[in-house]
């Protein structure tokens, strides 16, 4: 498969050595990360250290030394990303002591495993697959290996959703697909991030076999999206795909975008005919539920659930300001999850806290999208892929908390800043420590 990748790639120079041996690294990274999402599949090296953050904290390490002992170094010109992601891991830790010494209730070792497992890990597969390697020719094989390595999971859990062969790595509630990364709104989620990825990187100059392949392959990313039975992850699409283009009109093609509307409008009515004929009464009760006319309903229950939460906050109005401590939310006795990311962050680390995040959020589709116009098509079109996907994902945490698949965007994230690197102002195309 890695092979049929390298094909991919048009008349790239001869790579090194070392080359091929850092993006081997974080292929495998990747694939430790992916093996440790699948339920029960988990690669534990030692109570609280698993193998997918042995194999980042190593990565780590290793970029560190390279940084050192390298004359040229590791350039860290990203600061449109560090600055607001590190503000916020420190905002985060602030939160985190003042909650552990003023509040007796507050759990602050459960705490500080989520801060280092849900906010410091997060930058810190970001970092390492934007500075793990230096060539284009890298980020690009990386970014498209990991593609096709998603269609082959989403291959596989179509099959096992199918019992065609009962592979046991997913499962349903009420009917909702639910797959090796979590919870149905959560791989739907996932599975709407990546979708336009996937279209945004179809091979155009092909054999017919392997353009058909491609096509299958998001075919099935797109039918696994609907068998999730995500309200949210189906409008975040919608909405997140409107919004990518108000963001990018400068820099599409409107006959375009309407051609791939088009398309995307007729494969997906495909789906749910063809969805219909093995399953009409999901379809139904995810429809009937929607337009109930009772806004409790239709939101099944989070209506209820925020408002809870916004009367919890109003008991110390302070708290709209600071929050009321990272992780706070888990212990507050309101509901198990807020299912909704940025009422998490208010609840827990104020207006402070939540601009900063959105910062984070925003940073790198605002630094991509600066660098559009110097880009060739090819890499242009990954720039919009992801940031389509991006915006589909700022709109479904709305409706959802991401903790399984965040890992995976902000990988992808990191190839982007690191590919768009060289198309920035201050990037020299002789530095040699990113050429060679």
């Amino acid at each position: 498969m890695i092979r049929a990748i390298e094909s991919m790639e048009s008349e790239a120079p001869a790579r090194t050595s070392h080359s091929r041996f850092r993006r081997t690294l974080l292929l495998l990274m990747f694939l430790v990360m992916l093996i440790d999402s699948v339920p029960g599949m988990g690669i534990g090296v030692a109570p609280g250290l698993s193998g997918k953050n042995l194999f980042l904290y190593l990565l780590i390490i290793l970029i560190g030394i390279r940084a050192a002992t390298n004359p040229a170094g590791v350039r860290f010109v990203d600061l449109n990303v560090h600055v607001p992601f590190l503000t916020l891991i420190v905002f985060a830790i602030t939160t985190w002591a003042m909650a552990s010494i003023f509040d007796p209730t507050y759990n602050l070792l459960a705490g500080a495993k989520t801060l280092k497992g849900q906010l410091v890990d997060y930058y810190l597969f970001w970092f390492a697959f934007c500075y793990g390697i230096e060539r284009k020719e890298d980020f690009l094989w990386l970014v498209r290996t990991i593609v096709v390595i998603m269609m082959v999971v989403s291959a596989l859990t179509l099959m096992d959703f199918l019992n065609f062969p009962d592979l046991g790595i997913v499962g349903t509630y009420k009917g909702r697909l639910e797959g090796p990364f979590g919870a149905a709104n959560q791989y739907g989620a996932l599975q709407a991030f990546l979708l336009p990825l996937a279209i945004a990187i179809s091979p155009r100059d092909a054999g017919f076999l392997r353009r058909w392949s491609w096509r299958l392959g998001i075919l099935i990313i797109a039918g696994l999206l609907i068998a999730t039975g995500s309200r949210g992850a189906y409008l975040a699409t919608l909405v997140g795909a409107v919004l990518s283009v108000i963001f990018l009109h400068r820099y599409l093609d409107l006959k375009t975008v309407f051609r791939v509307a088009g398309a995307a409008f007729l494969a997906g009515t495909l789906l749910l005919v063809v969805f219909a004929i093995f399953n009409v009464d999901f379809l139904v009760e995810r429809f009937e539920k929607t337009t109930s006319g009772n806004i409790y309903t239709a939101s099944s229950g989070r209506i209820e659930i925020w408002t809870a939460a916004l009367q919890v906050m109003m008991e110390w109005p302070s708290s709209f300001l600071v929050g009321y401590g990272w992780n706070a939310y888990a212990y507050s006795g309101i509901w198990k999850a807020a299912h909704n990311t940025y009422l998490d962050f208010l609840f827990e680390m104020g207006i402070v806290g939540l601009v900063i995040f959105l910062a984070v959020l925003a940073a790198v589709p605002m630094s991509v999208r600066g660098i559009l116009s110097k880009a060739p098509e090819d890499e242009r079109r990954i720039f919009f892929g992801f940031i389509f996907g991006m915006m589909i994902v700022i709109v479904d945490v709305f409706f959802v908390a991401l903790p399984n698949i965040w890992p995976v965007i902000w990988i992808f994230a990191g190839l982007v800043t690191g590919l768009a690197a060289f198309y920035r102002p201050s990037y020299n195309e002789t530095d040699i420590d990113r050429q060679h």
